[in-house]
């Protein structure tokens, strides 16, 4: 294949690769990818890069804040493609990023095959701890004296709701109508001004609209509903996120039970809404409806502020500078994350990248 080597980046990036080939990729992936070192474009800003080789390309990535950069480099004909970022709050011009970023990613990988010793241990105590990554339990989180969302009574009466939900005999028969008033029920527990609407009122005004035609359904037709439930018509639209969230809500999803009946589902995706889900399952609860919570392990933990939040500069971390300015304390707390280390390519890693070079594709160790 002829090369196409005009984009401006494209010689750089085969110095890049070039060195790149002499280190170890990432051991415990499939695929053959690399941490990269950081790009550093001014003190106390350090931004890691990591690399993937796929199909005869190079993909490579800059997270800088919440935003990745995203870049592509074909190692046979040296067409370069900067991709779009993932955010559109940018700090940086993609174009100027991967400018900036690529002659400074060749130095410190000509470095680090170098001397990696000396590299790794100059990155270890040069590192700012604004750009490491680590996790604290999520009670330290929280600013002082804040009581947890989830009492120890409303915990006790929760696992009771989903002890009788499990118990509970299936439902014989289930119409539209039947699901919008069980729907209904849960929203009560959460949104007390609107226990004086109808069920279809409640679910118009907090589910997703993408309802795939449940409310086009008779209220009151069981064979209407198990018609349509099973044409499977509605797969890809929401009917069953009941409290629309991003990326998901609350759902209460219907299932069909082993003995023919109807039983339910109730999860939560967005954390957010962990308590509105939580006093929602304690709500079918006291109906007597047939459910199980999926993931209430989960959720109990974030409530009670047991579970490990991620503490970092990247997308859906918790930043260092917003931890120390709610509980100071807690930087003493973080388990950080080892820093990443640079090391020369060993045999059987390099087996791997000959592969990929040569067939396209990955193989497993």
């Amino acid at each position: 294949m002829k090369r196409d080597d005009n984009h401006p980046l494209s010689a750089q990036y085969a110095a890049l690769f070039g060195l790149l080939k002499e280190t170890e990729p990432i051991v415990e992936t499939y695929d053959v990818a690399w941490r990269g070192p950081y790009f550093i474009p001014r003190a106390r800003q350090w931004h890691r890069s990591r690399f993937l080789l796929y199909g005869g390309r190079l993909f490579g990535s800059i997270e800088a804040g919440w935003t990745t950069y995203p870049s592509t480099w074909n190692t046979s004909s040296g067409e370069v493609v900067i991709e779009r970022p993932s955010s559109f709050s940018m700090a940086w011009e993609p174009q100027a990023l991967w400018t900036s970023a690529l002659p400074q990613l060749t130095r410190r990988l000509k470095a680090a095959i170098e001397n990696p010793d000396v590299f790794n241990r100059r990155v270890r105590r040069l590192i700012p701890f604004e750009a490491r990554t680590g996790r604290v339990v999520r009670k330290w989180t929280w600013p002082k004296r804040t009581r947890t969302p989830l009492s120890k009574m409303e915990l006790s009466r929760l696992e009771s709701a989903c002890a009788r939900g499990e118990r509970a005999n299936s439902w014989n028969s289930l119409t539209s109508g039947k699901y919008l008033e069980i729907v209904g029920r849960a929203y009560d527990a959460v949104y007390p001004d609107m226990r004086n609407l109808a069920a279809r009122e409640k679910y118009s005004l907090k589910a997703d609209n993408r309802h795939g035609g449940l409310l086009d359904l008779p209220d009151q037709d069981a064979r209407a509903f198990r018609d349509w439930y099973m044409s499977r018509t509605w797969s890809g639209t929401h009917p069953w996120e009941i409290v629309f969230g991003h990326p998901h809500g609350v759902l209460l999803s219907p299932v069909p039970a082993p003995d023919a009946g109807w039983r339910f589902h109730l999860s939560v995706d967005s954390a957010g809404m962990f308590l509105h889900a939580a006093k929602m399952a304690i709500a079918l609860g006291d109906a007597s409806a047939p459910f199980m919570f999926y993931g209430k392990d989960r959720v109990v933990s974030a409530l009670r502020g047991a579970d490990l939040v991620e503490v970092g500069p990247f997308f859906n971390q918790l930043s260092l500078a917003d931890l120390r300015n709610v509980r100071p304390e807690a930087f003493d707390r973080v388990e950080w994350d080892p820093v990443v280390e640079i090391h020369p390519v060993s045999a059987v890693q390099q087996g791997r990248v000959s592969h990929v070079l040569r067939t396209g594709t990955p193989f497993s160790l």
